[in-house]
């Protein structure tokens, strides 16, 4: 199985990343995709991962790191695009739960983002929170590229998962679909195609049922695997087979290499 977002490179998890990696080898993780969030720690957060085979990056900058328009034009693109470890572009996206004094900051920096996805030929993935609306409109206007999308920790609406799927869009599932006070986001999902469904961990943060309540790391994606395949009816086995080749087909630059 594969953890399709998580930050390797945030305190709880670099400080204990032997043992995230050990723990990871036992609960058979072949992939890990390390999600960047500021631009200006890319270089210590490649060099965390660098040695290792299947771990791979994204490069970008949060929505909640988002201060000021001229903020996105600090980073380059171009130079870390092209790196082998880098397969996709974000978290990008808007949050106007955490940081809603800054909409127009936000949605340049993430028109920026689309743009370089685009040019770079990367995936984008997407962080929404309290901003449906906005990003559905933001995508609307570059609806005419083939742009290729993941939206992360998926708690969206029915509006949302319909918009994702009419444009082939993936959705990333995370531990939240374990909890108990989760009903409604079951409700909504329950229907989704399989060939749409990425898992990811998030972690450090959201330990899926039965870690609650501890440090999350990418081992624990298991967990969330294993409740998704009896929650779709369908064998753990089939489930992570369909889930990692979802990741394959969508970020194209990670090898299949099985191992960590």
């Amino acid at each position: 199985m594969i953890d399709s977002h998580c930050h390797l490179n945030f305190k709880k998890l670099s400080e204990n990343f032997k043992n995230i990696i050990i723990n990871s080898k036992k609960n058979n993780i072949t992939s890990i995709l390390s999600i960047n969030t500021k631009p200006e720690d890319f270089v210590d957060h490649l060099n965390l991962i660098k040695d290792y085979n299947s771990i791979y990056l994204s490069y970008g900058l949060h929505p909640s790191n988002v201060k000021s328009l001229n903020q996105i034009k600090n980073y380059n693109f171009d130079e870390y695009c092209n790196n082998e470890k880098v397969i996709g572009i974000g978290e990008t996206g808007i949050d106007l739960y955490q940081n809603d004094k800054y909409l127009k900051e936000q949605t340049l920096v993430f028109e920026t983002h689309i743009e370089a996805s685009i040019k770079h030929s990367l995936p984008l993935i997407i962080h929404q929170r309290n901003s449906e609306n906005e990003i559905m409109d933001i995508l609307k206007n570059y609806k005419s590229n083939s742009l290729k999308i993941v939206f992360h920790c998926f708690t969206g609406s029915n509006k949302l998962l319909n918009f994702c799927l009419d444009n082939d869009y993936y959705i990333s599932i995370s531990g939240i679909i374990t909890f108990k006070n989760a009903s409604e986001l079951r409700d909504i999902v329950k229907n989704i195609p399989l060939k749409s469904i990425l898992v990811e961990t998030d972690s450090p943060y959201l330990a899926p049922e039965p870690m609650r309540g501890k440090v999350n790391e990418p081992s624990f994606v298991k967990y969330t695997g294993e409740y998704l395949s009896n929650f779709f009816n369908v064998s753990f086995e089939e489930f992570e087979k369909i889930t990692d080749n979802n990741f394959f087909n969508l970020f194209t630059k990670a090898k299949r290499d099985n191992y960590l």
